[in-house]
């Protein structure tokens, strides 16, 4: 009897290791985020791979602390240039390099009216606190700030390198 309860709970073990097991839900892997830069309402740049990385502790903060200077960034290096195009062209209607170029910087610039930029949850407020979560958020939104101002004057820089001379 007791051979039989041992080869029974054996048997009962081998089959339960081959049944398949339920699907565990996906957790985020830190590494890459795919986002939407730009407020709703506005210029937008969809499916965005921001790259989080492996010393960023908290990776919301990041991507806050990213988009926030993107915005900045990008506003502040498309804007001027819209306005000198939008000029020469009032000046030379004609000129197809003027319309070219413009048509490149027209309607990009992000519209931050009501934009939440987080720096009230993930600012430098934060980065002397005795909280650890408090500190890694606070650090995690700047390195993302750092990130996005240098990912916005790369993508810049490509739109400005297909303006005809």
């Amino acid at each position: 009897m007791l051979k039989r309860l041992i080869l029974a709970a054996t048997v009962a073990a081998t089959l339960a290791a081959c049944a398949p097991l339920p699907k565990l839900p996906q957790l985020p892997t830190i590494g890459g985020r795919a986002v939407t830069l730009g407020p709703s309402g506005g210029y937008q740049e969809p499916n965005v791979t921001v790259a989080v990385p492996p010393d960023a502790c908290n990776a919301d903060a990041f991507i806050e602390g990213y988009k926030a200077d993107y915005y900045l960034t990008w506003n502040r290096f498309v804007g001027p240039k819209e306005s000198i195009y939008q000029t020469q062209a009032q000046q030379r209607p004609s000129d197809a390099r003027v319309a070219w170029n413009l048509s490149l910087y027209k309607g990009k610039q992000f519209n931050l009216n009501g934009y939440d930029n987080r720096a009230a949850i993930y600012g430098p407020q934060n980065l002397a606190s005795p909280d650890y979560a408090l500190r890694c958020a606070a650090t995690s939104y700047q390195k993302g700030k750092n990130a996005g101002t240098a990912a916005a004057m790369q993508a810049f820089k490509q739109l400005e390198a297909q303006e005809r001379q």
